[in-house]
């Protein structure tokens, strides 16, 4: 009864879903706080932090999860 939670089709996807999450999301917001750098200053810090802030938090609880 407990190796069905582990026999799935999908899990390729789950494990491609994580890696986007941890890795995806910070990079693209890393590139949207780049491009607006020049027009809205005080945005594209906030946007940074949050990033920044993002990618230590997926890496450290999310990557231990993965592994």
């Amino acid at each position: 009864m407990n190796n069905i939670l582990l026999e799935s089709a999908a899990l390729g996807w789950y494990i491609i879903l994580l890696i986007f999450l941890v890795f995806g999301l910070p990079t693209i917001l890393l590139i949207v706080g780049i491009a607006i750098r020049q027009k809205k200053k005080k945005t594209s810090n906030v946007l940074l932090i949050i990033t920044a802030v993002y990618a230590i938090i997926g890496l450290g609880i999310c990557g231990s999860l993965m592994f």
